[in-house]
């Protein structure tokens, strides 16, 4: 008998619904548990080995870099171009997404794998919710740039799993234990401290945030409370996603932004910053694939653990990038504040992980 086959299993944990991956990630974990490990003979051999450190390795680093470039062009965009219509950029990104995954699938690189429970009714019922909330958590998350540092924005970031918990214990899905809410409450004191030390609070960027965080809460809830039983992979995901979220996106965008774009002044300065910069509008639509695709990479080769950690250093970069080359003045309250968000989220990470 081989010796991996008297190891007994490692101990599971229990994980709690807000930190299971969203459903178009769980395809790949559920993959790569359901394969058993060969055996093998002990071998000195490290080249697997660095094969696989190396892989993990560039999954971090394109997530890493790949969010903020994402960031970095929508800001320039929407704020130093002055391209004030959040709503049609972030449906040009979706619209590039859906004519790549499309394109995938019809050249038969990617199978559909759920194609035959895709009817009007599950489309009504579930992508279309799904779909408007991904909608608002991406146009009222491009349009806070807007308003609001680039910094403080991230520091506001941390106030995501307070949002979820809520939802999530208002309908019914998970009750929050004492330290967890402990935690919570520490992420809503810094978040709160923060916002007092922000030197350019803004009541109209700040309410944008908020919609942006509620939205995809409800978008995580959603997928989770109604497509439990299906895991879609990324490119499936897209290709039945994007097109319905594009098209909340630009029915919005024909009320809220075509009037204002189709004044004369306003339609010469659109036409010829996209017609001037092409390239500016185009890395925007490839990193919005760029970044959904890193995500997929990152739980495929670790976990969704390891993608929170990252998460969170990523945004602390970002705050750091934007006071120095944005020139965005962090208070030393605000500093404190955010400092307390990052210490109550990690702990919040830690007892949700050991289910206490």
């Amino acid at each position: 008998m081989s010796p991996l086959a008297s190891t007994p299993p490692a101990p599971r944990h229990e994980r709690s619904s807000d930190d299971r991956p969203s459903d178009e990630e769980q395809s790949l974990i559920s993959e790569e548990q359901g394969k058993a490990p060969a055996a093998h003979a002990p071998s000195h051999d490290l080249g697997p080995r660095v094969r696989r450190a190396a892989y993990v390795v560039c999954a971090c680093a394109l997530y890493l870099s790949i969010g903020p470039s994402l960031i970095i062009v929508n800001r320039t965009i929407l704020r130093d171009r002055k391209f004030g219509y959040p709503m049609a950029v972030s449906g040009m990104g979706l619209l590039f997404s859906a004519a790549v995954s499309m394109v995938l699938i019809h050249c038969g690189c990617v199978r559909r794998e759920h194609q035959s429970q895709i009817t009007l009714g599950f489309c009504m019922s579930n992508l279309v919710p799904i779909g408007g909330a991904l909608a608002a958590t991406l146009a009222s998350g491009n349009a806070v740039y807007l308003y609001l540092p680039v910094g403080f924005i991230q520091m506001l970031k941390a106030f995501t799993p307070t949002v979820t918990l809520t939802l999530l214990w208002l309908t019914g899905i998970e009750v929050p234990t004492p330290r967890v809410l402990l935690t919570v409450l520490g992420i809503c004191a810094g978040t709160a401290i923060a916002s007092l030390g922000e030197g350019s609070f803004n009541i109209l960027g700040l309410g944008l945030m908020l919609i942006a965080e509620v939205s995809e809460a409800t978008r995580l809830v959603l997928t989770q409370k109604l497509l439990q039983n299906m895991r879609f992979g990324v490119i499936e995901g897209q290709y039945y996603m994007a097109p319905v979220s594009a098209l909340w996106l630009f029915s919005a965008a024909a009320v809220t932004e075509l009037p204002r774009a189709r004044l004369p002044h306003n339609w010469r300065h659109a036409i010829s910053l996209i017609t001037g910069e092409p390239l500016l509008f185009v890395s925007s639509a490839v990193l919005g694939l760029g970044v959904n695709l890193c995500t997929f990479l990152v739980i495929k080769s670790t976990n969704s653990v390891t993608l929170k950690v990252l998460g969170t250093a990523r945004n602390a970069g970002l705050v750091l990038f934007s006071a120095l080359f944005y020139d965005e003045r962090i208070t030393l309250l605000e500093g404190v504040g955010y400092g307390i968000s990052l210490l109550a989220f990690f702990g919040y990470n830690y007892f949700k992980i050991k289910g206490l």
